[in-house]
């Protein structure tokens, strides 16, 4: 799995060909990780997550140009 650390939300994570784990952003982590991570969080803690992950997305559709196409 290759770490791209887009959005800066850390935690630990180990994949099946590393000997221990390692800070790994939230959305880089298996699913599983995600998931019991999330169930750790309380209700501020879970928009303040939406609100980086909000602000990651927006960066990078103005870093690239991003947008959808209007139908």
């Amino acid at each position: 799995m290759k770490r791209r650390n887009l959005s800066g939300v850390f935690i630990f994570e180990k994949f099946d060909d590393e000997p221990k784990e390692q800070p790994t952003v939230f959305e880089d982590c298996k699913e599983e990780t995600q998931d019991k991570w999330l169930d750790s969080l309380e209700e501020s803690a879970l928009k303040k997550l939406c609100k980086q992950l909000a602000q990651c997305i927006r960066e990078l559709g103005e870093h690239f140009d991003i947008v959808t196409q209007e139908e």
